[in-house]
């Protein structure tokens, strides 16, 4: 059964990538004739590639790692060890996602891996196929790859030594999750504390350890493990009294009592809210329990509100770790299981949070790309409840457009470093008295007495990279040294630690980053180890110590390349950047991973925008706990406004700008020292966050204007917080070319009251570049910033206007033609003004009802032959594939075509097997889950030939091309690609002819298969609105042709305007200013002229009477026939006798012959002559005519 769904044209167009928005009228339209296959060959114009999202991760595991930022900042070609992660899942902790393959994880089967079950041997084959192939693609992609390991078992991908600068080429590769060695300087929680300036908040409240006693944390997260010291019940907090709470922590797995935790007046509650996720998943380790088998909660929970803990249970030399607000009571809800969570579980975490009435909320999780998502609508009634919720803008970084959580109630937060590191120094002495110093990295405890130091690959074990278990005492009592690369870094030490080694030196190769890794044993990391493997090749009898790692210095604010960045819905996201990167806190003993590294440990350093977040909870709740009165949005005005902006982009040199980093990064001190503060109400939010026209007029503490079409105008209001008269200056930071306008100048503000800026932006350059400014409301107690964005951009009423002249003079004039045209699909009212301003004058106004646009709407039938050539393997033009893996969404520039009446310069390909027309982003990047037909949802302006979940691993790839018959040309998309999970091939071809005239068709190589049961699949054609004609049925072979209606253009306004010369010569403007009811702003078009002098000619023509009788006959002014010359230098207009005129050739010479009554007006008598030039003068001569 066809289906088709045409939605309501009420939907706002969406400007599209590439598409020029001017609609194109034209017929019912269909593929062009066949032609001989012999007669095409390659064009000269080819697609090119401007972006390629690779392999979009699948695999639960892939979702939990990023490359580390350090890598991509090396520039030799010198080889690095490195792991790279590979979008597949470790038989370890693999839990039977995939439809093919039973779960192998022992957390979920409850066995070990023995390599006995029949799940397990079948799994670790589909982990071998997918290694080799992955690692094929990384060795053709960056051939100085050398691939040393491969794990299966755990970790999920390989160890190679890398040429340091081609670490972003093995990224581009498909099946490459992330590349992963070092971070970047490791910094204590304790420090973070001290780097954002909490001590101001510690110091206000008279406390540290109490700091926000008597309010409540609500985590949403993994859970969180109840007998951790940062979750501890000191005696030292006041009593819980709020509402009662469910405390579902189960028993204690680590104890052979039966002893249940129970809650207390630090961990005051527990939730686990998985229903959802439990019913579609296999069981996991503490199901159904807020218990946290993966460490990701008790790592958010603790850096918010953690204890202060003195002598940590850590193995590092690290006096004290403690949370942001250590006073603050803790309710965790437990939303996500080992695959991530559910909407409809994390929104009922939200719903109880609130009737549970904590004071802030902590999520740490993906989501929110758009202001009506579900999870983003939940925060709004938290933060109407008086919640304050911080979320990660996502670790999608630092592609633009990545952030996540956009709506604007929502603080939400970057990541950036502080300038702290983890560091250890190792000293080795030989006998012959000499000794070897070198500072690496570590968070183990150390070897504080000299011990002797062997090298692994000297016999017996002959291992230098320590990738097999030492056997049992080889190496007791000794330290080992082991080279890096090929297997994990923590196995190595697990592997010498079976030979009872008492410590691990891990060195690299050649100079590259080091990690602090939670190592089995005392370690350290030195990042080039050629002079040490020199030390230990020409020296005997070496003994080594190296004291606990320590913390040391590293380079604060510098935004973590792993942060997601705007521009991201209608708001600057993210708000706020905090520490995010090797962030020390809480972790679970009992991690259901291997990847984790050894249990029993109780922390962890890690890095995500999921570490910045809870920084700045524990920020909101001190802030909350300074002025109980403050609502979610003036926390998060204070934290904006008092932000510093001195931070870096990933490169170290560049400034961020605010969609790195928001307004800047966190000041505690500063944010409770703020003046006022910016903030809105429920009400406003819900009347205008999706209004395109007035969301900028949100009073929140940014400015975003994605659409500013010349002059655009916003109101910020500002409250007294400081209990004292506020005199308040703004500033204004404009770009180059661009103003940015605020008044008034001044104004002055009692405590508690309220004052109203006007905020005017104007560009009229409509160049499409994105600007950034900011405003600084400097006052006498303080200051306070907000960050301004904004595109000079025209909307979707496009103006454009024409003169007849650039320059004038004083006694001239110019006439312009103004047009403006409706391109949305609703009706507008236009009204439009254009006036000459400096060197002209005048006025003209206009108003105009546009009806609104409509889409050409496409069909998709069968045609035999219907494409130009049938299938045609681009193979055999010489075009190469394009490596691809699962999820690959790649968009091109290219040469011009039609589809659906619009014309666009770009597309985008996906791997599962459709193209976007326009252009898109990861957002238009969808394999599973497809809509029953056409549907508003994107992708939008999507042709799909065969659309469902395909996968470029193990096949040839994409390959597109432009060809051409001599006559016609057409680009052409092929996809050689398998199902999904199979080796299953599926070849066919997209054929999209270029030009003003659209010519779509579908073609296979051969009749499609039937799918796997599970797999949902659609064929068939949209426009941008999402209407068109989407089928779920198998193509049989015969080729489709894409046929649209006719598109109807919107309404247009045209008009004439005619402005003169001012007597003043100077430069000259034509201005017309155009507001419509769906363009914020005011549309400004400038056509400039020039008005100069005019040099004006005061000679009148002279006039004298032709000699010679066939010209005149009589004399002295009496004649019965006249005849004249006219002569004028500045040329003769035209002459007038007796009031009939006579327009002349405007030369310097003419004649006036034949003057007789009865011609030309003459009469018997008197006669009156007036003769004109071109600057008006006139001379008059009078004559008597007798007859």
């Amino acid at each position: 059964m066809r289906l088709r769904r045409h939605p309501s044209l009420i939907r706002l167009a969406a400007t599209t990538s590439g598409a020029a928005l001017v609609i194109t009228s034209l017929a019912a339209t269909s593929a062009s004739a066949t032609v001989d296959p012999d007669d095409l060959e390659l064009a000269a114009e080819q697609p090119v590639v401007t972006s390629h999202e690779t392999n979009g991760p699948k695999a639960p595991s892939s979702s939990l790692v990023e490359t580390d930022p350090a890598l991509l900042k090396l520039t030799s070609s010198k080889k690095v060890p490195v792991m790279v992660k590979y979008d597949l899942d470790a038989v370890a902790s693999y839990d039977g996602s995939l439809p093919q393959y039973d779960a192998t994880s022992p957390a979920v089967t409850g066995k070990s891996l023995a390599g006995s079950s029949a799940a397990e041997r079948k799994y670790r084959g589909y982990v071998a196929d997918q290694t080799a192939e992955i690692s094929a693609e990384v060795t053709d992609a960056v051939p100085g790859t050398e691939i040393v390991q491969e794990f299966d078992t755990v970790y999920g991908g390989v160890a190679a030594m890398v040429p340091g600068d081609e670490i972003p080429a093995l990224l581009e590769v498909p099946g490459v999750v992330a590349v992963q060695e070092n971070t970047l300087e490791q910094p204590l929680t304790d420090s973070s504390t001290e780097f954002i300036n909490a001590g101001a908040a510690y110091d206000l409240l008279g406390t540290t350890a109490e700091a926000g006693d008597g309010l409540v944390l609500g985590n949403i997260d993994t859970g969180l493990w109840p007998e951790h010291e940062s979750f501890e019940d000191l005696g030292n907090l006041s009593p819980y009294d709020g509402p009662a709470l469910r405390c579902d922590y189960g028993d204690n797995p680590l104890t052979e009592a039966v002893d249940p935790f129970e809650c207390n007046d630090k961990l005051v509650g527990g939730y686990s809210f998985t229903e959802f996720y439990d019913a579609n998943n296999p069981a996991y380790l503490h199901q159904g329990t807020a218990r946290d088998a993966e460490g990701h909660g008790s790592h958010t929970s603790g850096t918010t509100a953690g204890n202060i803990v003195e002598e940590p249970q850590i193995d590092a030399d690290i006096a004290r770790i403690q949370g942001v607000a250590p006073g603050v009571k803790i309710v965790e809800y437990k939303a996500l299981g080992p695959g991530g969570g559910y909407t409809s579980d994390l929104v009922a975490a939200v719903q109880q949070s609130i009737l549970d009435d904590v004071d802030a909320l902590n999520y740490s999780i993906s989501g929110g790309s758009n202001v009506t998502d579900p999870i983003e609508l939940a925060f709004l009634n938290a933060v109407d409840a008086g919640v304050f919720v911080a979320a990660s803008a996502g670790n999608d970084g630092p592609g633009a457009g990545t952030s996540n959580h956009v709506s604007p109630w929502v603080t939400t937060v970057a990541a950036s470093t502080q300038d702290r590191a983890f560091t250890s120094t190792l000293t080795l002495n030989a006998d012959d008295g000499s000794s070897f110093v070198v500072e690496g990295a570590s968070l183990t405890a150390g070897i504080t007495e000299p011990l002797p130091v062997v090298h692994a690959a000297e016999a017996p074990y002959s291992d230098p990279l320590c990738l097999e278990p030492a056997p049992d005492g080889l190496f007791d009592g000794q330290i080992v040294v082991c080279e890096r690369g090929e297997n994990a870094r923590v196995a190595k030490g697990y592997n010498v630690l079976a030979g009872d080694a008492a410590g691990m030196v891990l060195y690299n190769p050649a100079l590259a980053d080091v990690a602090t890794d939670n190592h089995y044993l005392p370690a350290v990391h030195v990042a080039d180890g050629t002079e040490l493997k020199a030390y230990l090749d020409s020296h005997t009898g070496i003994t080594g110590s190296f004291p606990a790692g320590s913390k040391g210095e590293g380079q604060g604010d510098v935004m973590a390349a792993f942060s997601s960045r705007g521009p991201a819905g209608p708001f600057i996201k993210p708000d706020v950047t905090a520490p995010g990167v090797s962030i020390l806190a809480a972790m679970t003993p009992t991690p259901e991973s291997t990847d984790a590294g050894p249990a029993g440990k109780y922390y962890q350093a890690i890095s995500g925008t999921s570490m910045s977040a809870p920084h700045i909870a524990g920020v909101g709740l001190l802030l909350k706990a300074s002025y109980p009165d403050w609502t979610p949005g003036q926390i998060k005005s204070a934290i904006m406004t008092q932000s510093l902006t001195e931070v870096l982009k990933e490169d170290l040199t560049t400034p961020a700008d605010p969609f790195d980093m928001g307004a800047g990064r966190v000041d505690v001190g500063e944010a409770l020292e703020a003046p006022f503060t910016i903030s809105e109400t429920t009400a406003n939010y819900n009347a205008l966050t999706t209004d395109p026209v007035h969301a900028i007029d949100l009073n929140i503490p940014s400015i975003n204007a994605p659409t500013m079409p010349g002059r655009l105008s916003t109101t910020r209001t500002l409250e007294n917080t400081s209990g004292k008269t506020l005199v308040v200056r703004p500033k204004v930071d404009a770009p180059e070319g661009s103003t940015i306008k605020v008044t008034p100048q001044q104004a002055t503000i009692r405590p508690g009251g309220t004052a109203s800026f006007d905020v005017t932006i104007t560009d009229t350059s409509a160049s499409g570049a994105q600007k950034f400014g900011a405003i600084t409301f400097r006052t006498n107690h303080g200051d306070g910033h907000i960050p301004v964005a904004f595109v000079p951009t025209q909307g979707n009423v496009v103006a454009s206007q024409s003169c007849d002249a650039t320059s004038i003079t004083t006694d001239e004039s110019v006439t312009c033609t103004v047009t403006a045209t409706n391109e949305s699909f609703n009706e507008q009212t236009v009204n439009a003004t254009t006036q000459g301003t400096g060197a002209l004058k005048g006025l003209t106004a206009e108003t105009a009802t546009l009806t609104g646009a409509e889409p050409g709407v496409p069909s998709v039938d069968d045609v035999p032959q219907g494409s130009p050539a049938g299938y045609l393997d681009l193979a055999g033009f010489g075009i190469t594939p394009v490596t691809v893996g699962d999820e690959d969404f790649i968009t091109y520039t290219v040469p011009a075509y039609t589809y659906n009446g619009r014309t666009y310069t770009s597309l985008s390909i996906s791997t599962n097997g459709y193209v976007v027309a326009g252009g898109g982003t990861s957002e238009d990047s969808k394999c599973c889950e497809l809509p029953d037909g056409p549907s508003s949802a994107r992708p939008n302006s999507v042709l799909a030939p065969f659309w469902t979940d395909l996968n470029g691993e193990g096949a040839e790839g994409i390959r597109i091309g432009s060809l051409n018959d001599g006559v016609n040309q057409w680009l052409v998309v092929q996809w050689d690609v398998n199902v999904w999970g199979t080796t299953d091939a599926r070849t066919f071809q997209a054929w999209i002819g270029l030009g003003s005239q659209q010519d779509v068709s579908f073609t296979y190589a051969e009749p499609m298969d039937a799918l796997p049961a599970d797999l949902t699949f659609l064929v068939g054609a949209e426009n941008h609105i999402g209407q068109g004609d989407m089928v779920a049925e198998l193509p049989d072979g015969t080729d489709k042709v894409v046929t649209s209606t006719d598109p109807t253009p919107g309404g247009s306004l045209t008009y004439e305007v005619t402005l003169d010369a001012k007597k003043k010569a100077g430069d000259g403007v034509v201005r017309t200013e155009i507001v419509a009811d769906e363009v914020p702003g005011t549309t400004i078009l400038e056509t400039p002229v020039t008005v100069t002098k005019s040099e004006r000619d005061d000679v009148k023509p002279t006039v004298t009477v032709k000699d010679g009788a066939e010209f005149t006959v009589g004399s002295d002014g009496t004649y019965s026939k006249v005849s004249y010359k006219l002569y004028d230098a500045g040329k003769v207009d035209m002459v007038v006798l007796n009031g009939v005129e006579k327009d002349l050739t405007d030369n310097v010479w003419s004649d006036l012959n034949y003057v007789r009554p009865g011609v030309f007006g003459a009469k018997a008598g008197n006669n009156t002559l007036k003769v004109h030039d071109v600057a008006g003068n006139v001379t008059t001569v009078r004559f008597t005519l007798t007859s």
